[in-house]
């Protein structure tokens, strides 16, 4: 009896251990890669989870539950520095957020109360990317919050 007592307990265990991993491996993305006019294969991913969704409309749109959110779109690196001259000198533009990792830099500004965009920079080389919300600030930063960016070599 004991021992039918703890293989029972045994695979109770083992059960719920596998319920647990099961239910931390939720996560998904999807990507695409483009063909930038910089001469760049640039890569995006989204991490699709919770409903988020990426198609390469304009290049790309971003998603959640079928409500459109984020569309984004490549620039040059010039035309980066552009828009952060821009962004620093109109009284039209508030800058929210701005900041930098291994992979690019960025600003986020507040254009009219209306728009929330996001100019970036990939770092090593000539291309840049504008993304644009009218949602909401919390919407534009979860989506960019969302993005993975990467050079394809």
């Amino acid at each position: 009896m004991r021992r039918n007592l703890k293989k029972f307990s045994c695979s109770i265990l083992f059960a719920g251990i596998m319920v647990g991993c099961c239910a931390c491996s939720s996560s998904s993305s999807k990507s695409y890669t483009f063909n930038v006019d910089t001469g760049d294969k640039v890569k995006v991913e989204l991490d699709t989870s919770d409903g988020y969704d990426i198609t390469s409309d304009l290049p790309f749109s971003i998603s959640k539950d079928g409500d459109q959110l984020s569309q984004g779109t490549f620039i040059t690196s010039d035309d980066y520095e552009s828009y952060v001259s821009v962004v620093n000198e109109t009284d039209t533009a508030t800058v929210i957020d701005k900041g930098d990792n291994e992979a690019y830099e960025y600003i986020m500004w507040n254009n009219n109360d209306e728009e929330y965009d996001y100019a970036i920079c990939l770092k090593d080389s000539g291309t840049g990317i504008l993304i644009g919300n009218n949602v909401s600030e919390n919407s534009a930063k979860e989506c960019f919050s969302r993005l993975k960016f990467s050079i394809v070599k």
